[in-house]
C-alpha cells in the first residue's frame, strides 16, 4: 500500500467501467493507477491535469497499483485555469507525459509544477509557455536554464526566479538578448530532439 501526492498526466480507457490514470507522483515518480470509472465523484477527481491525493496497492508480479481512495490535493489551489491558462496547462501536461518513461522520484520537478498552477490559475504570471518549457525542461536536465536566463527579457527572468530556477551572478550580466518566441522555438526543439517527440499536438492552442 502507497500514499501518495499526485499529477494526472493521462487517463486511458480499459474497459467500460475502468481506466488507467498515468501519473507523476511525489515520491514514486510516473505510475499507473487502476481505477473504476463508474464512480462518478472519484472521476472527476482524477481528471488530466489535476492534482490529487491518494492511496494504492499494487497488483501482484505488475507495475500497475489500484486505486483505493482519492481526492482533491488541497494544498494546491482547486481553481480551473480558462482560456489561454488551460492551453498552457494542457501544453505542460502534454510535455510531462511524452517525456516521462521511468518510475524516478523527481520531488523538486512535482513541487515546482504544483507552484507554477497556483501562480498560474491565480493570474499571477505572464502567459508565456517559455516558462512552462523550462520548469519541466530544467528539472529533467534537458535546458540549459542559465543560457535562457542569460537571453530573455526581464519578465521573463523575474518569474523563472519566482518559480525556483535561478540565476548565476554571470548570468545576470546580459550583454545580449532574444525574443521569448525565439527561445522557446530553440528550447523546444532541444526537448522534442532529446525525447524523440515528433510533434506537440496542443501547440495550436498556443499564441506563439
Amino acid at each position: 500500500m502507497i500514499k501518495d501526492q499526485g499529477l494526472v498526466l493521462r487517463s486511458i480507457p480499459y474497459s467500460d467501467s475502468a481506466r488507467i490514470y498515468q501519473c507523476f507522483t511525489l515520491n514514486h515518480g510516473l505510475i499507473s493507477l487502476f481505477g473504476r470509472s463508474s464512480k462518478s465523484k472519484s472521476t472527476m477527481k482524477l481528471q488530466t491535469g489535476a492534482f490529487i491525493v491518494f492511496a494504492a496497492k499494487q497488483k501482484p508480479n505488475s507495475s500497475l497499483f489500484t486505486l483505493t481512495e482519492v481526492s482533491w490535493d488541497t494544498s494546491v489551489p482547486t481553481d480551473i485555469p480558462n482560456g489561454q491558462e488551460s492551453a498552457l496547462w494542457m501544453f505542460t501536461i502534454e510535455l510531462m507525459h511524452k517525456s516521462l518513461k521511468e518510475q524516478m522520484a523527481i520531488p523538486q520537478l512535482f513541487h515546482r509544477l504544483a507552484t507554477y498552477y497556483a501562480y498560474l490559475t491565480q493570474g499571477e504570471l505572464s502567459l508565456n509557455p517559455i516558462l512552462p518549457l523550462v520548469i519541466v525542461s530544467h528539472d529533467l536536465g534537458v535546458c540549459d536554464s542559465q543560457m535562457v536566463m542569460k537571453l530573455a527579457d526581464d519578465q521573463v527572468v523575474s518569474q523563472l526566479l519566482i518559480l525556483g530556477i535561478n540565476a548565476s551572478e554571470e548570468t545576470r550580466r546580459k550583454t545580449d538578448s532574444l525574443s521569448s518566441k525565439d527561445i522557446f522555438n530553440v528550447e523546444l526543439d532541444r526537448f522534442q530532439q532529446h525525447f524523440n517527440i515528433h510533434n506537440v499536438e496542443s501547440l495550436y492552442l498556443l499564441d506563439v
